[in-house]
């Protein structure tokens, strides 16, 4: 009996890692996990965290802007506009994302959805990106972040 119940423990704790491990996939790497943590960091309103996944040279690149760059410009330009609006989600779809050795890139389109601080409607814009995010020291960190704006939808033809 003593034996039975033991294989009946072993087992039940087999399955319950199995199911732990089943529900908690992979942690992403490269640009996906900056990506990730970047949207983090906008839902969070945290201009500070979303500045810290950009290298002291990176350029970033926002829809309507010319080139930011380095790492306290692109926390200036976040602070100054996350002062401004709350997002209220992002998402990004048709995600693609290669990684060879220390380099790693990602693009695909994305959704974002603000609201003014001070009051208004709220204003969901898209487009597309493209990212590059380097290794350095085990912390990845973007280098290169572009994101384009949509046009604005032709007028109706009269």
């Amino acid at each position: 009996m003593k034996k039975a119940f033991v294989v009946c423990v072993i087992l039940f704790a087999s399955l319950a890692a199995g199911v732990a491990m089943a529900a908690d996939p992979v942690a992403p790497t490269g640009a996906k996990a900056v990506d990730a943590a970047w949207t983090k960091a906008m839902l969070a309103g945290d201009a500070a965290a979303a500045a810290a996944l950009y290298a002291d040279d990176a350029v970033l690149v926002l829809p309507g802007s010319s080139a930011i760059k380095g790492k306290k410009a692109i926390a200036e330009a976040y602070e100054g506009w996350l002062k401004d609006v709350k997002v209220a989600d992002i998402v990004l779809s048709d995600t693609h994302y290669r990684t060879a050795g220390h380099l790693s890139a990602g693009w695909g389109q994305w959704k974002m959805t603000t609201v003014p601080k001070a009051g208004g409607a709220a204003k969901t814009e898209t487009g597309t990106f493209c990212a590059v995010a380097a290794e350095k020291d085990g912390v990845w960190k973007y280098v290169s972040d572009h994101a384009s704006g949509d046009p604005p939808a032709p007028a109706p033809k009269k």
